[in-house]
């Protein structure tokens, strides 16, 4: 551990509840994740090119749970815990919502840079204010903006990358169809796991092909336990109310690994980001954001689940929306307060 990483961590301290027994070793993963994260950053800052940053930032993803095995428990327990009170923040902006605003490629490039530059900073001044023992709001800023740059850089590539020609056609959204599957399953639809492989494989030769597609499927395969929980901050938000556990949405995030399977992402066709990245209703109250926000989750997860002639690189797109999605939908309901329950 470095000086700096032992002075920051003591300055995190008073974030945490006095009587949390994994308060000295989650105040030391904290720290450790928010330096990195602003180092990561810094160069957005300065306006320098993005594609390094954003790969930078997108590998902190794995971290984004602060979850260590001898030591911090899962985002979660710490929200829920080991946090200190505090109250609910101002929402930040949305990972994904008006980057498909315009249909030129080279503006949704521009956008998603422009939104990065200006997280970047926003998670600059709440790394300060957090080493300035500001407190639990200070840290639960600061990990909200982690968040936002770690969607917008699993987004990245799709307008980034140059476009793949044969992305082919973007697969139709079929959310009430995966609703009403979900319902006939049950509980049973979580462990579906092989049988959703077996069908991905049988209906698309090109995976079957592809020795990295397992690879990606390892990962995608969670997103069987996110779906529900989509649904149900959905609903949830819906009612005015916050969903209490965010341990599959974190866990979504927390398992993007695209380095294990670099060879399936390329940029998609502008119309892709259009229809995925639609803009967001005007002065849109937070808690309908919320929920509009997961039902754009659902969407998402809906074209991978009847997946049949999905291109490669649509497969990898389509992981990423899904993943940026879940990261900006964590970030938005911890600001409202979401996880803050026990005292």
């Amino acid at each position: 551990m470095s000086a700096e990483e032992e002075i920051f961590a003591r300055a995190l301290l008073g974030a945490f509840r006095p009587e949390f027994a994994e308060r000295d070793a989650t105040s030391l993963k904290v720290a450790d994740l928010i330096l990195d994260a602003v180092s990561a950053a810094l160069p957005l800052t300065r306006h320098e090119p993005a594609d390094g940053a954003l790969a930078e930032l997108e590998l902190l993803a794995q971290d984004s749970d602060v979850y260590a095995w001898d030591g911090a428990p899962g985002w979660d327990v710490v929200l829920a815990r080991g946090l200190a009170p505090r109250p609910p923040l101002p929402p930040g902006p949305s990972v994904l919502d008006g980057i498909g605003a315009r249909p030129e490629r080279t503006q949704q490039r521009g956008e998603l840079k422009r939104r990065a530059h200006a997280e970047a900073e926003r998670l600059v001044a709440f790394g300060r204010e957090s080493a300035q023992a500001r407190g639990a709001a200070a840290v639960v800023a600061a990990h909200a903006s982690l968040l936002r740059l770690v969607g917008l850089a699993a987004a990245a590539p799709l307008v980034l990358l140059p476009e793949d020609p044969a992305a082919g056609a973007l697969p139709a959204a079929r959310t009430e169809d995966l609703l009403r599957e979900m319902d006939a399953r049950g509980e049973a639809f979580s462990l579906a796991h092989e049988e959703w492989l077996a069908r991905l494989l049988a209906e698309n030769p090109a995976a079957a092909a592809e020795p990295a597609f397992r690879t990606f499927y390892a990962g995608l395969s969670q997103a069987l336990r996110v779906a529900p929980a989509l649904r149900r901050f959905r609903d949830e938000a819906a009612a005015g109310s916050l969903a209490q556990d965010a341990e599959a949405l974190l866990g979504a995030v927390g398992t993007w690994q695209p380095v294990r399977w670099a060879s399936l992402r390329r940029g998609v066709p502008s119309q892709w980001v259009e229809e995925l990245c639609p803009d967001a209703p005007a002065a849109e109250p937070a808690f309908r954001r919320l929920s509009r926000e997961c039902d754009l989750g659902l969407d998402a997860f809906s074209r991978l689940w009847f997946a049949s002639a999905v291109s490669l690189t649509g497969f990898a797109a389509l992981a990423a929306i899904l993943t940026a999605r879940c990261a900006g939908i964590v970030a938005l309901w911890e600001e409202l307060g979401g996880g803050a329950t026990a005292r």
